[in-house]
């Protein structure tokens, strides 16, 4: 059975039993700021389980979902994904234990045929009702219910909502057991395979573990699609489905390798299959590459698969941009990885790239330091070392440590840590955060609040309640004309009053449909829960951030028009002062484009379009050629926010009435944030006059230092740039003279040792660059049997060993050497066994290391 037919037999199942039937959320979660992707089917229904929603009592999904808890056993396992389908139904109060093991037991036997003869079920030690249901209603035989404890068989996240689970397994057969008579569900073995699990959502869990029975029980159900498809196809390893042998095909087919050619050969094919799946959706739902939270997961994974590729399956330039057409192809009932092919496909290939480079400096960095602790007979990566890898070439700790793990070393990652720690208090600000977590407010208890503020900045209202966390206050009330921070735009600021009460609204949030507003009192005087109030916008900021929302509304579409239609929205923040727009694009944008895209702007302003707003379904709307932002969610209703006839996108934000009200946009700045994403920064009305009267006067003092007039200042500039460089160039000859000079004058004092010529000599005042070229020139001359070691002081010692090729043949190790030498001088160091470089804190013994040299590199080259 393919994978297409039973995910389509499960949902219409589950809608033949009265289950509303919801379509895959994002991955990227829209209104939970607790996780950066969606990793279970329930989790968009949190709000139902809360009780915080209230108007569905059953649903049933399949739920894209991406966890990389177990990334390092993907690849080495059959079943270890980042990426899957979740199959799962719920139940929010309606039906419980009963009803969920008759569906489940129904869609098992009838709708996938399973035999009944090779399916188990495990319930909790304690949970005697489930057992029952199991044996008395639906007539497994007693020995084939196993009781599982809390680690098998019980949910909870803590404290909070909490219940046993009954997990149902398929007998795959003895011959892929362990062979042990007591094995039985639970066992770790591939015998007894687990593939759905239903979860009683029964207790609320107290801190000391005390369980008290819930009023309102739920279920919730997951059953893995690429596991349960694997058994309907009688594979045992999930990469050999329907879905992923196309996807793995494509791999072997652009490396060369076949799956089965050996062990590291199938681990690489399967990393590399899986993490591209995972990346094609993750991409698809807006998500992008970068150094923090979603995006350095993102980087993480990609890096992951480009790094198997280039070690076992010989990839030395990029490939996996290759397989994201064959995934969307396989994956075609998700139109959203299809549609956003030419995207991803280019947001993986330069992120390949770029890690490539880094790829290949570390690794062989990595190399060297393996094979050094190898011959030290050393088990443990040092914590400084690793971090070097990570702070200077960009090498990941999670690739250093899972290639130590392949050589068998440990890495030092408390000493990481430590390094770690040192950088950023060397470069930490003293931020202090003005966010204040109102953690006692739990939207579930108020109704949405009523927004008035698309129609007016000014209006009455009554107080539901008055929260206050250290030194903020916040209030709910049961409407609002303050726009709460949404889509980019910040939160309205402004008042709230009654009588002599004043309270001064800093900004607007919201969660679940009730309106927040954070501030504090101006003065003494305060107003309680019930009160009525006057509420006031602040016009000025908002009329500012109306004109800098609709003059976004218009670069995002002078953008496509420019650059293209691969242009996609990847951030924005709307403020009264500025506007800051996040796109899709894989190059800086010259100083024409830029130009051109500032000209139609405000061509579009001075066109004076009314501003139109209109409210529509969303299959109505995207009809329209309204544009829907990518990887935003979207209501079943939703406001299309047209600019005349030029620009037209959904948004739920607040706009002026006539694009003539922007008055002037000037870009202030184009720059890179993340691979394939760049920024712009723009600032219309008042703001726009203000950088041009800035340009005006930076000009006028440029003009003064350069004595010259105005017009004449790129000649003037030029002019200066051209002299400059004849300068540089005299310079260069003046050092390459000096330098010649030094390298005779560091030839001259040679010395044969071992029928070996030998140089150790002290350069003060050259870099180590300096001397690693020096270095390389005199051995590079002298062609064979040639050591050449250089030291130069300062503040600290720093040092470099060259050695010909016909020595590393004889078994000495520059590397080794070094790192005995800058021991004296207080220092360490390491590098090939051809060239080395070290460094150390005492300068003052820098004698003393290079005489201590001698002797060593005379024993060395006389044993």
């Amino acid at each position: 059975m393919k994978t297409a037919t039973i995910r389509q037999k499960f949902l219409d199942f589950f809608g033949r039993n009265n289950h509303k039937v919801e379509k895959s959320a994002s991955l990227i979660p829209q209104d939970d700021p607790t996780i950066l992707f969606i990793s279970a089917g329930m989790a968009p229904f949190k709000p139902y389980f809360l009780g915080l929603k209230k108007d569905l009592s059953r649903a049933a999904s399949c739920q894209k979902c991406f966890r990389t808890t177990d990334i390092e056993n993907v690849g080495y396992t059959a079943r270890h994904h980042t990426f899957f389908e979740m199959l799962g139904n719920f139940s929010f109060g309606d039906y419980f234990k009963k009803e969920a093991i008759a569906m489940a037991w129904e869609f098992i036997t009838k709708e996938m045929g399973m035999p009944t003869d090779k399916l188990y079920v495990s319930v909790h030690h304690t949970d005697d009702e489930a057992l029952e249901i199991w044996h008395r209603d639906i007539g497994i035989p007693r020995d084939r219910i196993v009781k599982l404890g809390d680690k098998d068989n019980f949910w909870t996240i803590g404290v909070g909502p909490s219940g046993p689970c009954s997990e149902i397994y398929i007998d795959q057969g003895p011959e892929v057991g362990c062979k042990s008579p007591d094995c039985a569900p639970g066992c770790d073995c591939a015998r007894f395979l687990e593939f759905w699990n239903l979860v009683f959502t029964q207790y609320d869990r107290a801190e000391d573990g005390t369980l008290t029975p819930l009023e309102r029980k739920n279920i919730d159900t997951g059953m893995g699609l690429e596991r349960l498809a694997s058994i309907m196809q009688g594979k045992l390893d999930n990469f050999e489905n329907d879905v992923f042998i196309g996807i793995v095909n494509k791999v072997e087919s652009i490396t060369g390798h076949r799956f089965n050619e050996s062990a590291k050969i199938k681990t690489a094919l399967k990393v590399v299959s899986d993490h591209v799946r995972a990346l094609s959706f993750a991409l698809s739902d807006g998500g992008l590459p970068g150094n923090e939270g979603r995006g350095y997961v993102l980087r993480k994974i990609l890096r992951r698969a480009s790094r198997f590729g280039y070690s076992y399956l010989g990839q030395e330039k990029p490939f996996l941009y290759q397989i994201v057409p064959t995934v969307a192809e396989v994956m075609s009932y998700y139109p959203e990885v299809r549609e956003n092919t030419d995207h991803i496909v280019r947001i993986v290939r330069n992120e390949e790239e770029r890690f490539l480079q880094t790829l290949k400096t570390g690794s062989d960095m990595l190399v060297e330091y393996i094979e050094q602790l190898k011959a030290d007979k050393k088990e443990m990566l040092a914590g400084e070392r690793a971090f070097l890898l990570h702070d200077t070439y960009g090498f990941p700790l999670d690739l250093t440590r899972e290639i130590c793990m392949e050589e068998k070393i440990k890495v030092d990652e408390a000493g990481f840590n430590v390094e770690l720690e040192k950088q950023r208090e060397r470069g930490r600000a003293n931020v202090v955060s003005a966010f204040v977590n109102f953690q006692a407010v739990n939207p579930g208890d108020y109704q949405p609040t009523s927004f008035t503020g698309y129609q007016t900045l000014s209006d009455t209202a009554t107080v539901l309640d008055v929260v206050s966390a250290k030194d903020q206050v916040l209030i709910v009330t049961d409407q609002t004309p303050f726009y709460a921070e949404c889509g980019g735009q910040i939160g309205d600021k402004g008042q709230i009053s009654s009588g002599s009460a004043v309270f001064v609204v800093d900004t607007t949030e919201s969660a679940e449909g009730v309106y927040m507003h954070i501030g504090c009192w101006q003065g003494a005087q305060t107003f309680a829960k019930g009160a009525s109030v006057q509420m006031q916008v602040d016009v000025s900021s908002r009329r500012a951030t109306m004109r800098n929302h609709t003059a976004t509304h218009l670069l995002h579409k002078a953008l496509r028009q420019v650059l293209g239609d691969h242009v996609k929205q990847a951030g924005s923040m709307v403020s009264p002062e500025r506007l800051r727009f996040d796109f899709t694009h894989f190059e800086s944008i010259g100083a024409s484009d830029l130009e051109k895209i500032e000209t139609i702007v405000n061509q579009q302003i001075l066109a004076a379009h009314n501003v139109h707003v209109d409210e529509k379904s969303y299959d109505e709307a995207v009809k329209t050629g309204a544009m829907a932002l990518f990887g935003e969610k979207y209501g079943d209703r939703v406001r299309i926010v047209s600019v005349g006839n030029y620009s037209k996108e959904l948004c739920g934000g607040t706009h002026i009435g006539n694009s003539a009200e922007i008055g002037l946009f000037s870009i202030a700045s184009e720059s890179s944030i993340a691979a394939g994403v760049r920024r712009i920064e723009a600032v219309t009305g008042e703001s726009s006059l203000d950088v041009l009267h800035d340009l005006r006067h930076h000009e006028r003092e440029l003009a003064h230092i350069l004595e010259c007039d105005q017009k004449s200042l790129p000649q003037k500039a030029e002019k200066l740039m051209h002299e400059m460089r004849e300068l540089r160039r005299e310079l260069d000859r003046m050092r390459k003279s000096d330098a010649h000079g030094r390298i005779e004058k560091i030839k001259a004092g040679a010395r044969q040792i071992g029928g070996m010529s030998v140089i150790v000599s002290r350069t003060d005042g050259l870099s180590v660059d300096e001397m690693k070229e020096i270095s390389d020139e005199l051995v590079g001359n002298a062609g064979e049997k040639t050591l050449v070691l250089l030291a130069c002081g300062g503040d600290k010692a720093g040092f470099v060993l060259k050695l010909s090729g016909d020595l590393v043949k004889k078994g000495l190790h520059a590397g080794k050497l070094i790192k005995d030498v800058a021991k004296i001088a207080g220092g360490s160091g390491g590098g090939r066994p051809d060239m080395a470089t070290a460094g150390g804190k005492d300068a003052e013994k820098i004698d003393l290391a290079l005489s201590e040299a001698e002797k060593l590199i005379t024993q060395a080259l006389n044993a």
